[in-house]
């Protein structure tokens, strides 16, 4: 660890961090509103007191605030009185309130689609693998469990359900968000908006309803469902703090997180606020030794707007992130209660040395690596920018059990997330002076690194790997030698390149800039190439849906319909075909960047 990362690590502290939690416990910061213009004005004079350079950007964004939500429905039984249920609306429901008023209800015959609760994170933001049976669902109003997230929203409506109960897996609602739209819907994703009346309920109401609707039997049990949710344009405030580097300004590291919230938000994501304040405070303070750019950007519209500032920024500034962004971390959820783990750690294979690194040097503990996940404002795979982090720290699984706790999104595994219980007992702030020092640290090497820390060669023995994988699950019907030849010639080129170009760039401490920036400059356009043929349908102007993505996402279908048996084979054939067209052309371009042949 060099005098300057030790320098970094030991003036860490709390003093801007923890009065900001505090600060921020006393605010709603519903994204619009005021209280997420005060929590925004906040960090703005604590940049300003401390010098620190910022602008705070107001854009307009479309977002769906819940207001109210009700669910109603009599029991079976002579003489039974109608019992009316606490309930929440996810964010782009279908609201039954006409022109913003109340009343309207959606009436219908309620159905039990029985699931399983969520065994890990990344199985909130996946649908179910269940075949669903239209004729059951359709018209219906469907009762199940779990949260409702946009996969699962998405299988009901193309099922033809009317409306959808979600019942929690806990004594709270947990706000949520049900649209696939992935920021402010463009002309090609309008239509993609949910239409569907969701609610959520608690789970002793919900296994009330479920009873009921068991004892109903063949006749079925009514149910009334009535929702409200304001959708429009908002002005929102986003700030954005600017260190510049002293030898590469024009290159970047932009850190990021979510200033909104549900109620007060302390674990998600108050804490990541004070974190990212903190962070730049210590970066202004060493700027004289740091080398390139660090942007650190508290976005609004995350909760209530699916990511909408981070897709504006990345809209807005798309020219300028393509070219010059090294990496982007996300900082959501640090510093919480008992979250001592760093397992499903967000990276991709460039990056996770680099994130392993950082928190060894702090925390001297391992990390378990997750691939990202379409979640968290990681609203930049499209432009093809390496990440590290989503979450932060979580309690072991361990002690997730011990508590009887469920899988949730954030707050370190705490269950109080996205409900009225995330208030200042979620955090602790020993846990969060450790991971401001892990982000701060990982930052620093970003930026300060001569050559930028990105091991490709990590990546394109994924992609072998992968294809690997792909081949053995479609079967000799369909050819992938042509991906699978090209993948090896890119890992063959990219250690040599390594080894030579990128290694003597490494090594020299006097390597002259022209040379360093002529590699990176190499390194950031590789990037972009190969993290969005991993990452990414839609294209570099395009977001992909808040829907799973898996890596290489056109081959995944296609395996997935040959095990589902109903696609005809000419349609996966031409699926195929065009996948590895695709990547045998990604190939070529970073053959041409890195002077191989091809």
């Amino acid at each position: 660890m060099s005098i300057f990362e030790q320098l970094l690590l030991t003036t860490a502290g709390l003093d801007e961090a923890w009065p900001l939690v505090e600060r921020f416990a006393t605010l709603v910061r519903v994204s619009g509103s005021a209280d997420e213009a005060a929590a925004a004005a906040y960090i703005s004079e604590r940049l300003t007191a401390h010098g620190v350079p910022h602008h705070t950007y107001r854009p307009e964004l479309y977002l769906s605030i819940p207001r109210e939500a009700e669910v109603r429905y009599t029991p079976p039984g002579e003489g039974a009185v109608e019992r009316a249920l606490n309930a929440k609306a996810p964010s782009f429901a279908l609201s039954t309130a006409k022109d913003g008023a109340g009343g309207g209800w959606l009436r219908g015959t309620a159905v039990h689609l029985p699931a399983g609760p969520a065994a890990g994170i990344g199985d909130l933001f996946a649908g179910s693998s269940d075949v669903l049976d239209a004729d059951l669902l359709r018209g219906k109003i469907v009762v199940t469990t779990g949260l409702p997230m946009p996969a699962r929203v998405r299988q009901l409506e193309v099922a033809g359900a009317a409306g959808a109960v979600f019942v929690s897996p806990g004594e709270r609602i947990h706000e949520a968000i049900c649209t696939p739209v992935w920021g402010t819907p463009d002309l090609t994703t309008l239509a993609q908006r949910p239409q569907l009346v969701v609610t959520a309920i608690a789970r002793e109401d919900g296994e009330a309803l479920e009873a009921a609707i068991k004892q109903a039997g063949p006749g079925g049990l009514d149910l009334a469902v009535r929702t409200r949710l304001d959708q429009g344009w908002y002005e929102c405030p986003l700030v954005v703090a600017e260190i510049p580097g002293r030898r590469w300004p024009e290159e970047f590291v932009l850190l990021h997180g979510h200033l909104d919230s549900w109620h007060a938000g302390i674990g998600d994501n108050a804490v990541g606020n004070g974190a990212m304040l903190e962070i730049a405070r210590l970066l202004w303070q060493q700027r004289e030794s740091l080398e390139r750019t660090v942007r650190i950007a508290w976005w609004p519209g995350h909760s209530t707007g699916r990511y909408a500032g981070s897709t504006w920024y990345a809209d807005t500034f798309a020219r300028d992130i393509r070219r010059n962004c090294i990496v982007h971390l996300n900082c959501d959820s640090p510093g919480c209660r008992w979250a001592t783990s760093f397992d499903n750690l967000t990276v991709m294979d460039e990056t996770a040395a680099l994130a392993r690194l950082a928190v060894a040097d702090v925390a001297d503990v391992p990390i378990g690596p997750a691939p990202p996940e379409r979640a968290g404002d990681l609203s930049f795979s499209n432009l093809g920018v390496s990440t590290l982090f989503m979450l932060s720290s979580t309690m072991p699984e361990a002690e997730r059990r011990s508590r009887g706790y469920y899988a949730v999104g954030g707050c370190g595994g705490n269950i109080g997330w996205h409900t009225e219980d995330d208030t200042l007992e979620i955090a602790d702030r020993d846990h969060l002076l450790r991971d401001i020092k892990i982000y701060a640290l990982a930052v620093w090497r970003a930026a300060n690194s001569p050559v930028h820390p990105l091991d490709y060669v990590a990546t394109a023995r994924r992609l072998e790997a992968l294809l690997a994988a792909y081949g053995r699950r479609l079967g000799d019907a369909y050819d992938l030698s042509q991906a699978r030849q090209s993948a090896a010639a890119l890992r063959r080129s990219l250690e040599a390149w390594y080894r030579d170009d990128v290694g003597a760039a490494d090594r020299e401490p006097r390597a002259s800039k022209g040379a360093i920036t002529a590699v990176n400059g190499k390194l950031r356009r590789i990037g972009r190439i190969l993290v969005n043929l991993l990452y990414s349908q839609a294209g570099p102007h395009r977001q992909d849906p808040a829907l799973p993505v898996p890596p290489l996402p056109e081959l995944c279908a296609a395996a997935d319909a040959v095990a589902g048996g109903i696609v005809e084979h000419g349609f996966i054939r031409t699926e195929v075909l065009r996948a590895q067209n695709r990547i045998v052309g990604a190939v070529d371009e970073i053959l041409a960047i890195v002077g191989a042949p091809r």
